[in-house]
Parts: C-alpha cells; structure tokens; sequence
C-alpha cells in the first residue's frame, strides 16, 4: 500500500464481520474517490456511517477537499450515504465496447490534449458542464488526459482516458452544436482501440444524454444506470473580493467642467466688449 491509497476497518459488533472500505487519492488532486465496500451483502448496518467518516477524515488528512462515490442506482447503501452526507451531483449511463470494429475511416479528426488546448478546454467545460458537476469534481483545475476535436478553430469534443489493465474508460464532454456525433464516436473508438482486446467503456452524463442513442447505434452495451455522489471535506464560506476598480474611481473622482451656459454667457460678454472698443 502507497500514501496514494488507504483501507479502513469497522467493526459493528462482536463476533460479527468487519465493514471495509478503502479511497484513492492522487498527490495534487482536490478529490479523492472511495474504491469500494465491502462486504456488499450487508452494507445496510449504521457502522458503516462510522466508517464513511473514518475515510472522509483520512481523505481530508491527505489534502483533499472532497470524496467522490459511484453506485448502481438500486443499491441499498444510497440512503446510508445520504446520512453520511453524500449527495448526489450527476447521473450516467456507461456503455461498454468489446473488439469494436469501425464502420469507416477517419482520419485526423481527434488528437491528443495538449496543453494549449487548457484555455479552449475551460471554456467548453464551463459552457458544456453543469455549474453542480464543476462544483464536484473540478476537471478544470487537475491535469487531464484525453482527446480533442476542433471545428473551424473553435474546441467542440473533448474526452478524457483513463487507461488501466482490464479496459479504458473515457468521459466525454461534446458541445450540443455538434453535428454527425455517431461518426465522431466511431472515429474515437477507431483512434483509441486497444490491440490487446482491453473494451472501451463510454460514460454518458444525463447532462448528455442524446449521445446513449449514437453509443447503442454503434453496438454499445449498456450496464446499470449509475449514480455519482460527493461528499465535501471543507465548511463553504462567502468571502469579500475587494473591487479595485471601484476603489479606484471613488478615489479619484471626476470634477464638474465649467457648464456650457456659463460659458455661452462669457462668450457673449467677451464678444460685446470687443464690439464696443470698436467703436
């Protein structure tokens, strides 16, 4: 075991099985993620609540500022998180692809994240995303790894990898301005497929959900609906943001100039005197 991982232990009675649940954490990263808990047939005890804050407190303790879950949407261990303080902030469908065989060819539509694409990626995510998903989960401030796709300049499709021994997992993130998106995914597909038969599973956010009927066109099998949970590890507190340019306009406020009248009027009085000594 690594300082990147960690498994914690409760006990709900004697003579009774042990609860166990172990997190992830990624030195830098503001979220950690609850791996599993285990044993899955009894996960209704309240000792399970002692556990969860066992783990938030470890989570907390190695810097991070919030702990993510996933579960089957029909699992009973829902509500005992909710009293953990978990809330739900996403739902998504994954698909899974096995010996995906590519219906055409297409070339140089993605390639891969690099870091000036950080900019145009921000603006998609902020503009794609949900403001309670980026509450969440933050892609925009943790490196990432992935794909991109521009038309005419302008980032529409990114998505992001996560590559690991039994299969690659990829989180999308399309503007809806897109068109064909069938054909972007089967040419994503084509670009990451994986020689040593690892499948390709598709996270479809509801946020995105009209991307499920391209993912079942393209022979996409569909797992349990899956419900994305967080729990912040940091109270929220409102703090003042000075205005500068405020402060800098009240001190150095702007003068009246001379009214137009009153120089309208001294005109006229220079003009008459002139007029007079003429004469």
């Amino acid at each position: 075991m690594d300082y990147s991982s960690y498994s914690g232990i409760a006990r709900p009675g004697k003579g009774l099985a042990p609860f166990i649940g172990q997190i992830h954490f990624n030195l830098g990263d503001q979220n950690a993620h609850l791996v599993f808990l285990a044993p899955e047939s009894n996960l209704t005890d309240r000792a399970v609540l002692a556990l969860m804050d066992h783990l938030c407190w470890e989570s907390g303790g190695r810097g991070a500022l919030r702990l993510l879950a996933e579960i089957d949407e029909d699992q009973p261990i829902f509500e005992l998180l909710r009293l953990s303080g978990f809330s739900v902030f996403a739902r998504q469908q994954i698909w899974r692809f096995a010996n995906y065989q590519p219906t055409s060819e297409k070339n140089n539509i993605w390639r891969s994240f690099q870091q000036i694409d950080q900019h145009n990626l921000n603006n998609l995510y902020h503009a794609v995303v949900p403001p309670l998903v980026q509450g969440a989960e933050a892609m925009d401030k943790r490196p990432v790894n992935g794909f991109v796709h521009y038309v005419d300049s302008e980032l529409l499709a990114f998505v992001e990898v996560i590559s690991g021994p039994k299969g690659i997992y990829l989180t999308p993130v399309l503007h809806p301005n897109l068109r064909e998106p069938e054909n972007l995914l089967s040419s994503l597909l084509s670009h990451i497929n994986s020689s040593n038969g690892r499948p390709v599973y598709l996270a479809v956010r509801e946020y995105q959900s009209w991307l499920n009927s391209a993912a079942e066109s393209l022979g996409g099998k569909t797992g349990n609906k899956r419900i994305m949970l967080v729990r912040h590890l940091v109270n929220k507190q409102r703090v003042s943001v000075p205005a500068t340019i405020r402060k800098v306009l009240e001190a150095h406020g702007t003068e009246p100039t001379t009214p137009m009248v009153h120089n309208t009027a001294l005109k006229n009085e220079t003009s008459n005197d002139i007029i007079a000594s003429n004469r």
